[in-house]
């Protein structure tokens, strides 16, 4: 079963990104939150009790509280081997071209896509 961690300010967005993983992998245990603080806190708490990240995370850059690169700096603290097992993804609805250019520069992010996740997309991520 995968589990998939959806961070997204937009819960819109979290419902649909959340029926369109339903549709792909109906076992998937889906978890969202629409605070990057919260996801923040979530992960570090999986990681400080050394239990495996989801599979899949899927992260919105442009958010309130933290954008998604502040929020992988602070993920980069860690080990990189913490993320061996993990996808992890910028979702952003941003037409930057500035910021799929610095998503390169971290090597815990497989890749960088545009909203709205498809299930076409999806199954190219598995």
């Amino acid at each position: 079963m995968n589990q998939y961690l959806l961070i997204d300010d937009d819960d819109i967005f979290n419902f649909l990104h959340s029926e369109v993983i339903k549709q792909v992998d109906a076992s998937a245990e889906i978890i969202s939150h629409s605070s990057s603080i919260e996801a923040l806190d979530y992960l570090k708490e999986l990681i400080h009790d050394k239990i495996q990240l989801p599979n899949f995370i899927f992260i919105d850059i442009r958010m309130p509280e933290m954008n998604g690169f502040e929020l992988i700096d602070e993920l980069m603290k860690f080990p990189e081997e913490i993320f061996k097992h993990s996808k992890i993804y910028f979702v952003t609805s941003s037409l930057d071209q500035r910021d799929k250019l610095k998503s390169v520069n971290y090597p815990i992010i497989k890749g960088f896509k545009e909203k709205t996740i498809t299930t076409e997309l999806l199954k190219d991520m598995q």
